[in-house]
């Protein structure tokens, strides 16, 4: 399925076209069926002959790192001051894995601590308050606080048979 507004969607399969579908009457999604085959599915959106948007689905492979996404590089000591650090787990060639559940653990050094986890899965039951979480949908997610005025927290994660990445935040005033 591929929701778009354009006029017209081409789909492709590893580089070969499996077909363009013009928009229906009712926005509805254009749909394929496609057999499955490991690579690259690609849909281009086109107004006329100019392409307006494109989307990759890559297949990934075995999980082997952890990623660490800061949204902060720096943060204050104060009640409200959190950095969002997100997990994502990657095959060897980068891409994430959808269907990781590893539990990641992470560990804190400097002024900071782990004050809540989450993985965006409704259904589970593991506490927020915590040092591990279970990726859900190959992510997961470390919210964290200084408890200094000053000085770097390193966050690191890891998983067991997975390799483990670490962010650094400075804490200042």
């Amino acid at each position: 399925e591929v929701y778009s507004n354009c006029k017209e969607v081409e789909l492709f399969l590893n580089g070969k076209s499996l077909g363009a579908q013009e928009i229906h009457a009712d926005a509805s999604p254009r749909i394929w069926n496609v057999v499955y085959a490991p690579g690259t599915l690609k849909a281009v959106a086109r107004n006329g002959r100019k392409a307006a948007a494109t989307d990759t689905l890559v297949t990934a492979g075995k999980a082997a790192k952890i990623v660490l996404i800061s949204d902060h590089r720096k943060i204050a000591d104060n009640w409200d001051a959190v950095a969002e650090v997100r997990v994502e787990i990657m095959d060897s060639h980068g891409v994430l894995v959808p269907e990781a559940d590893n539990v990641v653990s992470f560990q804190t050094s400097g002024p900071g601590v782990i004050a809540a986890v989450d993985n965006g899965d409704n259904r589970s039951h593991e506490p927020f308050q915590a040092n591990e979480r279970r990726a859900f949908e190959g992510k997961c997610v470390a919210y964290v606080k200084a408890n200094a005025p000053a000085g770097r927290i390193e966050i690191t994660a890891s998983s067991p048979g997975l390799e483990s990445d670490r962010v650094r935040i400075r804490v200042s005033h």
